[in-house]
């Protein structure tokens, strides 16, 4: 790592307790508690001494203190980050997916990048507001490596970012829960992508 590269270290969060199989978007559903086992190997991937980040839902903080408790350790400082949310779904919020999916199809559409939820965000729109959240941060944090628990939707919008503003296409990665992918922040306008869906060890 240069003097000046930000290391993004992006581990999406346990799964959340969802047994309806809703849109959930932004509600701040509890999570599946995964076994200390689960959390120690996760740690294992972790870089030792990064700075510690969340977004502003319960289920990216639960997730981190997971780690940090198989880490035995308690950190001075977690940074919030509400621009780093999941996307606010809207109207779909609450609703089985099945039965928003069946809604899309009817549309003949495929949940590009650019169709908005009534009441909600696109993707694109995600895509922006943390892309510029991601810079804003990787140069405050210039030549630090970042633990950044976060929502799939915010991890493919670093993705996006990191591929010079490719949404739709960052929406073709998998992101499975408490996996890791790495972006680098190198300068303005410059990304490298280490890893994508790296599950924990």
């Amino acid at each position: 790592m240069t003097d000046d590269t930000t290391e993004w270290w992006l581990v999406r969060h346990a799964p959340t307790v969802n047994p309806g199989n809703t849109v959930y978007g932004s509600l701040d559903l509890d999570i599946q508690t995964p076994s200390a086992e689960t959390y120690a190997a996760l740690s294992t991937v972790l870089p030792e001494d990064p700075v510690w980040m969340v977004s502003n839902l319960s289920r990216t903080r639960k997730t981190l203190d997971g780690i940090l408790a198989a880490r035995g350790i308690a950190p001075a400082e977690i940074h919030v980050e509400s621009a780093f949310a999941e996307q606010h779904f809207g109207d779909w919020e609450g609703r089985p997916s099945a039965e928003v999916w069946a809604e899309i199809r009817d549309t003949e559409k495929s949940w590009p990048a650019d169709i908005r939820p009534p009441g909600g965000e696109s993707f694109s729109e995600v895509a922006d507001r943390v892309g510029t959240a991601a810079h804003s941060w990787s140069e405050k944090f210039a030549g630090r490596q970042v633990v950044a628990v976060l929502h799939s939707g915010s991890i493919r919008s670093f993705l996006s970012t990191a591929m010079g503003g490719a949404a739709v296409e960052s929406l073709s990665y998998v992101v499975d829960n408490l996996s890791v992918t790495r972006c680098d922040y190198l300068g303005p306008e410059s990304w490298r992508i280490g890893f994508v869906n790296r599950p924990p060890r």
